[in-house]
């Protein structure tokens, strides 16, 4: 089993006492049951509440108090598993599952918040005359050797560049070149909109602005939706500057959010969406892209920390729901919650 940058402690056992006659017979068998243990790498401490997911077979687990979790009666072969736990990395890799037995995982715990954040030029270039975006605009950051060439809608990203003040370069057939020096600071995005002109006439004034990005949102999609305006958005210097003790605390900003205690556990809190007419219902929750199921004895404070939080999305109802995420979702409304990655 190979998993991530996680540790395998103990390969698959179980087999090794048993009879000859039986150990064949249980190789022949078409399914089998194996039990995950999660562990701290430092400590070796069982995990309580790990998520796992085998998406290739639609199957969420969390971890008991003893860190396990059971894969019961599946067939023999290679599954997709994915760890997540607020105060851990993520972990992601392959299980082969060819006899019952145990397994051992371990997972590490977070050690440098500022891990996994884009250093980076994006921008738009347009015509000064028309206010068009003009594709093909070749960008170039000559000390950094980055290059990059405008999209149809006359964007462009210069990705992974060092901190500092860059001349970037904007050139295109039929238009004056123009140089502009553009600063970027670590862990951060710079915002640019470049007007070139045909002619040798003054040019209105560069703007940039400083937005912070992270990699798992971007990759995502989640800046690209805010931009169209459907839904609700939190991100990280939201939840920096508002310091949320739990999620839900977090959440409660939005409109329609409703937060309820638990009738059997008061100091338990879930989350709800007022509804039209209707009270308050539970709406459907993914975590990383993947729908969270089976959790009625957790609350979401249980499961995610807010300081492994990287962005939050809300849809109530159905309306503007991402087309990846509208499938079997509750008509309540959509809860997109995304981890930081690495360390």
């Amino acid at each position: 089993m190979s998993l991530g940058r996680g540790v395998l402690l103990c390969a698959l056992a179980g087999a090794v006492a048993v009879p000859q006659a039986v150990a064949q017979e249980t190789l022949d068998a078409d399914t089998v049951t194996v039990t995950g243990n999660v562990v701290d790498e430092a400590t070796g401490d069982p995990i309580q509440g790990v998520i796992v997911v085998v998406e290739s077979r639609g199957l969420t687990f969390v971890t008991d108090a003893e860190g396990r979790f059971v894969f019961s009666e599946v067939v023999r072969g290679v599954y997709d598993l994915q760890l997540i736990h607020r105060d851990y990395e993520r972990l992601e890799g392959d299980l082969t599952v060819d006899r019952p037995g145990e397994f051992f995982l371990a997972m590490t715990p977070f050690d440098n918040p500022a891990a996994g954040m884009v250093t980076r030029i994006v921008g738009i270039v347009t015509d000064q005359a028309s206010g068009d975006p003009i594709p093909d605009v070749v960008v170039n950051a000559t000390g950094a050797g980055r290059v990059d060439r405008t999209d149809a809608e006359g964007r462009f990203s210069l990705a992974d560049l060092p901190p500092g003040r860059h001349e970037v370069v904007f050139s295109h057939l039929g238009y004056i070149e123009r140089a502009e020096l553009i600063g970027v600071e670590a862990g951060r995005v710079a915002s640019a909109r470049i007007v070139l002109a045909v002619d040798a006439i003054a040019l209105d004034p560069i703007e940039v602005t400083v937005d912070r990005r992270d990699r798992n949102l971007q990759d995502a999609g989640f800046y690209q939706r805010r931009e169209d305006g459907w839904g609700y958005f939190v991100d990280r210097e939201d939840i920096e500057k508002w310091n949320p003790i739990d999620l839900t605390d977090a959440l409660i900003r939005f409109p329609g959010v409703a937060i309820v205690a638990d009738a059997r556990s008061p100091i338990d809190r879930r989350l709800r969406l007022r509804g039209r007419g209707r009270g308050v219902c539970s709406p459907t929750i993914y975590l990383d892209g993947v729908m969270l199921t089976g959790l009625r004895a957790f609350s979401i404070n249980d499961i995610v920390d807010p300081l492994s939080v990287a962005g939050i999305e809300l849809y109530r109802g159905l309306a503007g729901v991402p087309g990846q995420y509208s499938g079997l979702v509750s008509s309540c409304g959509v809860v997109l919650i995304w981890l930081r990655r690495g360390g």
